[in-house]
């Protein structure tokens, strides 16, 4: 497992609501631990993944974060990802072509 890296969750008072805290280093090397941190069976209405202090390398990052999106929708949860703009600055730093 990644030191630099873990998610913690708590689930609302009438346990229909989980969120989900990301911290750390998102990149292709924690995509794993991300993706088997979450209880994609978990009967729940609703999903928030909390990104704000992550910070996501790679694409591969934003492709598993899509992926666990999509597991929750499919299990019946509405998703929402908050925190996203701090977290992807990091990429766009680094990727973005322009000055």
């Amino acid at each position: 497992s990644n030191a630099l890296f873990g998610v913690t969750s708590e689930l609302s008072k009438d346990g229909r609501e989980r969120i989900y805290r990301v911290e750390g280093q998102l990149f292709y090397a924690s995509v794993e631990d991300f993706m088997a941190a979450f209880d994609f069976r978990e009967a729940l209405d609703r999903v928030v993944i909390d990104v704000s202090r992550a910070h996501i390398w790679d694409i591969s990052s934003v492709q598993a974060l899509d992926m666990a999106v999509l597991k929750f929708r499919r299990e019946g949860a509405e998703v929402r990802i908050v925190g996203m703009n701090e977290a992807s600055e990091t990429m766009v730093d680094r990727l973005a072509i322009h000055d």
